[in-house]
């Protein structure tokens, strides 16, 4: 069994959004959407602290009112951190940067998660088993992925914001156009889950580096809301599971 590291869950929970406004903490199956990973996260067992960082913009009487029980039921492993700085808050801030910040003012955690409530539908035993992965002396940091054959391509004009049209970038090479059947080894990564030990973000500065393990989750679990599409279908899967086998 290997050592326990000491970890902290990270829920970034900034106001702004441009896709879904106020997305994390719109009500989404009954509960404000960043309930539903902070759930997850202490309800996995792991952590030491379960931190959930918000940008000056919240108003955490909100949260007490949607979700009552919240903060009072897991006042002991709960934090909630509503003064991030500015810089860190708006548009062109990475979630990285946000890491490195926080992993300075906690120097003795050992390992970082980053869950992000975009993802609701995570469970808190898959944070368990990539927390078990992690622990492991070989890994340095973690990313969750799921099978997905997509074939993909750069439209390089808007990549590079140009109006004229630029060069289309496969992302796989179509000369020798796999069938779907070979692709079975194709991972997407789903943005769920993200463990990083403590020396990566100083070395780095970035959340993944080094030994990177691949932790593959189930797809319907790895859905990640972007635009109010994606909620929809969430929301749908969220209340199948919910609601049980018919």
């Amino acid at each position: 069994m290997a050592d326990k590291l000491k970890a902290a869950a990270l829920i970034p929970a900034r106001k702004g959004s441009k896709g879904i406004p106020s997305k994390n903490f719109r009500m989404f199956c009954g509960k404000p959407l960043v309930s539903w990973t902070a759930m997850a996260a202490i309800q996995s067992g792991v952590f030491d602290r379960v931190i959930v960082s918000m940008d000056g913009g919240w108003d955490l009487v909100d949260w007490k009112a949607t979700d009552p029980n919240m903060l009072k039921k897991y006042n002991g492993v709960l934090q909630i951190d509503n003064e991030r700085p500015d810089e860190l808050s708006d548009d062109g801030a990475s979630l990285d940067d946000v890491l490195v910040y926080y992993r300075k003012k906690h120097k003795d955690i050992e390992a970082w998660c980053l869950l992000q409530p975009t993802s609701p539908l995570r469970t808190a035993k898959e944070i368990q088993k990539s927390y078990k992965r992690i622990s492991a002396k070989k890994w340095d940091s973690l990313v969750s992925v799921t099978q997905d054959p997509m074939m993909g391509w750069v439209d390089d004009a808007i990549r590079t914001k140009r109006n004229k049209k630029g060069a289309a970038l496969c992302l796989y090479n179509y000369l020798y156009r796999p069938n779907r059947q070979s692709r079975p080894h194709w991972l997407r990564e789903t943005g769920s889950i993200y463990f990083t030990k403590y020396y990566i973000l100083d070395q780095f500065k970035c959340r993944l580096g080094a030994e990177i393990c691949l932790f593959q989750t189930k797809k319907e679990n790895a859905f990640e809301i972007d635009d109010e599409v994606d909620w929809q279908i969430a929301e749908y899967l969220m209340g199948e599971r919910l609601n049980g086998p018919k």
